[in-house]
């Protein structure tokens, strides 16, 4: 934090935290809705777009569709639903310049703790700006700091990795200048960053194989189906993504229910169009056998079948097994197989942060969201 000087900066009635796509959603909201309210962004990072920005690996792409997660009030211009990291954070950008958004955004300013003041009515606001300390008040503060750590991913243990040689990576802080031209690469893990990650790297590296301790529910999907173009291609713009939103809203909460209704029913359909997809030399049982129902865990999604694709083409491979130890070179699992590897990702999963790691507190008594939230049938 610096010295103990702190500046005091003028009241908001609104402080937004985080300028990712929630952050700019809430500032087109009140700017719309409660227009004589002052408002202001403070955000951590130096751009726009939250994780879109801050992820740089291969592929990275959305899993849901941008008719639905993306701006109600600015709908999704490109034909692709599942789209690329860049096209998305081009989106948001656009998105709060167009509505002077991005004029109310204060950049390096990281929140550090926010105390509510019940005899006050207000948030008092404590900012690391750059090192320096500035105090903030507010009447409402808003949360769009996502919901996990920016700077230390979620930890596992896995055994040997010290004796590994090559390089390892993890996806949250991949290296702009790693050449994986022609190397033998190990994912482990097997959820939505992996799934992506397999297609992109297998364009370049040798050999990319998705080491997985167990099995998730992996489907293909168009980036833009039939019904998406017609709407397109024969409706006003506004209209054609209005009716494009709402058919995805109610696809997606027709297969959920279809899912945890009927759920062999979705298993019997799901493994037959899954056994379409993949190669003879890549058996569906155990790598696409999950243990657990549809839609008990996470259904990853793989744009116009890449991920099987990649499977396919013999460059990528899937492998379900667990660690028993590393060599300088390879990875030895418990059934005895070996994984010769040149890189390894561990797509191992982010570690939660509410609030951005924030401290929070009323009357001056610290509050833990933890214990005070319960968390029932959550995945």
């Amino acid at each position: 934090m610096g010295d103990s000087k702190s500046t005091f900066i003028d009241f908001f009635d609104v402080i937004i935290i985080g300028a990712g796509i929630s952050g700019i959603d809430v500032a087109y909201r009140l700017q719309t809705q409660v227009p004589e309210y002052t408002y202001t962004i403070l955000e951590a990072r130096d751009a726009l777009g939250g994780t879109w920005d801050l992820f740089r690996y291969p592929g990275i792409r959305s899993d849901s569709d941008l008719h639905t997660f993306g701006f109600p009030w600015r709908p999704w211009p490109e034909r692709n639903s599942i789209a690329s990291g860049s096209a998305i954070i081009k989106y948001v950008k656009e998105s709060a310049a167009q509505y002077g958004i991005d004029n109310h955004v204060q950049f390096h300013k990281k929140l550090t703790a926010a105390n509510w003041s019940s005899d006050q009515q207000l948030w008092q606001l404590t900012v690391d700006a750059d090192g320096e300390k500035e105090i903030y008040h507010s009447k409402f503060l808003i949360m769009g700091s996502g919901y996990y750590d920016y700077h230390n991913a979620r930890s596992t243990v896995i055994p040997g990795l010290e004796n590994f040689k090559g390089t390892v990576v993890h996806p949250q802080f991949w290296p702009e200048d790693l050449d994986f031209t022609d190397k033998k690469m190990v994912i482990i893990g097997s959820g939505a960053t992996a799934v992506t990650l397999l297609p992109s790297l297998a364009k370049k590296a040798s050999l990319v194989t998705m080491l997985q301790r167990s099995p998730s529910y992996i489907a293909s999907r168009p980036t833009s189906d039939v019904i998406e173009s017609f709407f397109r291609n024969w409706l006003p713009k506004r209209v054609a993504s209005f009716l494009n939103r709402w058919k995805n809203i109610f696809q997606g909460i027709l297969i959920f229910q279809w899912c945890t209704i009927y759920p062999k029913s979705a298993r019997a359909v799901i493994k037959k169009a899954t056994i379409k997809e993949l190669p003879p030399t890549i058996p569906h049982n155990p790598h696409f056998e999950p243990t657990y129902d549809p839609w008990r865990q996470r259904f990853c999604v793989c744009p116009n079948g890449d991920f099987f694709a990649a499977l396919r083409s013999g460059k990528g491979n899937v492998v379900t097994d667990t660690i028993k130890t590393m060599t300088s070179d390879r990875i030895v699992l418990s059934s005895g197989e070996e994984l010769e590897a040149d890189i390894i990702v561990t797509a191992t999963g982010l570690k939660v942060l509410i609030a951005g790691g924030a401290l929070l507190s009323v009357n001056n008594e610290v509050v833990r969201p933890c214990n005070k939230y319960i968390w029932n049938g959550t995945m």
